[in-house]
């Protein structure tokens, strides 16, 4: 069986049977290409857009609490079967596609998000992973299709996000797991979030309590950034009383700023491999700057 009959791929609009797939998807002109798209004309909404994801693009490859969430969520999602199908929900340029790549040599990768710009990206820093546009509420993949899956920072961005983990669990397989990771505190919501388009910040458990409404088993539930908790509480705070003064333009200099000041600080460096040494003696505290999350779909179900 081909991997997209494994992985039971709906034939994108307009199509009776989904492309060939040779580090890229095979075009009707003879060439390539880069993602499927699932988007019809007038149901493509998202809270992202290209602007945003190119500045997310240019901040997160290199910044320590970004390489940091994707070297645990790795860890996170533990070891696999060789062939194993693994899904990158809200991929955005592939960073996080090039880790499992190395990490999962023979697995096939699936990345989904609804940016166009950022696929194309992926495209190019990941060419054998299968690309798709995308809505995480409604994957054209078959029921039970995925091994493992991943989720970064995107389930903020959805307004129904207990649909979205709904989905989630009837594309994974019984007993496949799934890495899932948001930004913490719900009071936190500053001029930073509403930048970035975030619908929340997601309170202590919140995340947790939602998978399971949606079916899922919690497999462990923590935070990252913890020891860097406090300065971020107290900057979070400061810019709740901001954002009302600012327009659009003063908005973005004053995020890219933020960015810049902590991106090649020693001290966030320092402070996440500190957290990361007493995380593997067993320290679990309840507050940091992202929320993770690992959940499966349980081994028994339905």
């Amino acid at each position: 069986m081909s991997s997209e009959g494994q992985i039971g791929l709906r034939p994108p609009p307009g199509q009776s049977a989904p492309p060939r797939f040779d580090r890229g998807w095979a075009a009707a002109d003879g060439g390539v290409m880069p993602f499927l798209s699932y988007v019809e004309e007038g149901n493509g909404d998202v809270n992202w857009s290209p602007e945003l994801e190119a500045l997310h693009e240019e901040s997160s490859r290199g910044h320590p609490i970004d390489i940091f969430s994707r070297r645990v969520t790795l860890e996170r999602l533990g070891r696999l079967d060789a062939g194993a199908v693994l899904l990158d929900l809200g991929c955005s340029t592939g960073f996080l596609l090039e880790d499992l790549r190395r990490a999962h040599p023979d697995a096939t990768l699936i990345g989904v998000d609804l940016v166009a710009s950022g696929l194309a990206k992926a495209h190019r820093n990941v060419p054998d992973a299968r690309l798709m546009q995308a809505d995480a509420c409604v994957l054209p993949l078959a029921d039970a299709s995925i091994d493992g899956a991943v989720s970064l920072n995107l389930l903020e961005h959805i307004p129904d996000d207990q649909r979205a983990l709904a989905e989630l669990r009837r594309v994974l397989r019984p007993g496949a797991g799934a890495v899932l990771i948001v930004p913490a505190g719900r009071g936190l919501y500053d001029y930073y979030d509403h930048f970035l388009s975030h619908e929340r910040r997601y309170g202590r458990g919140e995340l947790a309590a939602k998978a399971r409404g949606a079916g899922l088993e919690v497999v462990d539930d923590l935070h990252l950034g913890s020891l860097l908790y406090p300065a971020f509480w107290v900057a979070k705070k400061r810019n709740r009383r901001l954002r009302a003064n600012m327009d659009r333009e003063r908005l973005e200099a004053r995020v890219m700023a933020d960015i810049a000041l902590t991106r090649d600080s020693r001290l966030v460096r320092a402070g996440l491999w500190l957290e990361r040494f007493l995380v593997e003696r067993g320290f679990r505290p309840g507050w940091g700057i992202r929320g993770l999350t690992v959940v499966r779909r349980p081994p028994a179900s339905p």
